[in-house]
């Protein structure tokens, strides 16, 4: 996160803003979690894992939408179940 979202101000490393001080640690986890899953379903994907590559990618995409998630839907997720989001 390189702005607050609460007051735009830069944030550092810290999980809690230096001018409003509001504390991101639960959004911060959630944004690791969902590059982990993220990350899950390139692995499972490229092992061939389908079934394992989607689950991964709709836990990635209910914690933070991506542009490659975005994608990654597209390519695993068929359209005729797209609706069941």
């Amino acid at each position: 996160m390189e702005r607050c979202p609460a007051c735009r101000a830069r944030m550092s490393e810290q999980s809690v803003c230096p001018r409003c001080a509001c504390d991101f640690t639960l959004a911060l986890g959630a944004q690791a979690a969902a590059r982990r899953h993220l990350g899950s379903a390139l692995h499972a994907l490229a092992q061939g894992e389908q079934t394992s590559a989607r689950q991964s990618l709709l836990k990635s995409q209910s914690l933070q939408r991506s542009t490659l998630g975005n994608y990654l839907e597209r390519l695993i997720i068929p359209a005729d179940s797209a609706t069941d989001f």
